[in-house]
């Protein structure tokens, strides 16, 4: 199996004096990590949020960040970056609705929610611009009418469409993801 997601994320966070020169700000393991307990393996580890764009370069910048939940959604006029770690789906047995329900509330995101989702039980679509870098191993991107499959350097741009992720094979597939609000 893939370690290097389950690893601790290491996070080092530069700034900007006001006269320009650059301050190091922080170096630090990223804390803030969320699981679901449905699938075994899966975690998401935020990095960093803004509130608004363009973003606050000021010294409060990082209480900024640290201030918005982990979610899958970014904040109104905002973005949040995370890690996420994608077990195969053989790694949890069957996920049912309450599963899904849990996981969404778990992670700040219960109106992505939708009980009639047919094709994949983590279906879901949100207002926002999402980047999504494949960092390691393959993944299959589940569409409502098409599946796409990816492998190790392969980018998405989603621009509000509904999806999920399916790890079909038996190793981790590790994902980067940087999401815009479109509102």
């Amino acid at each position: 199996m893939n370690d290097s997601f389950t690893t601790k994320k290491r996070r080092i966070i530069l700034g900007q004096y006001p006269n320009g020169n650059i301050k190091f700000i922080s170096d630090e393991i990223a804390k803030d990590i969320i699981t679901d307990p449905a699938r075994p393996g899966y975690m998401s580890t935020k990095i960093w949020a803004t509130l608004s764009t363009p973003a606050n370069f000021g010294e409060n910048a990082e209480k900024e960040s640290s201030s918005y939940q982990h979610s899958l959604i970014p904040p109104k006029s905002g973005s949040i970056c995370r890690f996420v770690q994608i077990p195969p789906d053989n790694n949890f047995e069957k996920v049912n609705n309450d599963d899904v329900k849990r996981f969404y509330q778990s992670i700040n995101s219960k109106e992505l929610h939708n009980p009639n989702q047919s094709v994949h039980p983590y279906m879901h679509k949100k207002n926002s611009l999402d980047y999504v870098y494949v960092m390691s191993g393959t993944i299959k991107l589940i569409l409502d009418e098409s599946e796409v499959n990816l492998n190790m350097g392969d980018t998405v741009v989603n621009i509000g469409a509904n999806h999920a992720w399916s790890n079909t094979t038996d190793k981790i597939c590790e994902l980067f993801i940087s999401s815009h609000d479109a509102t």
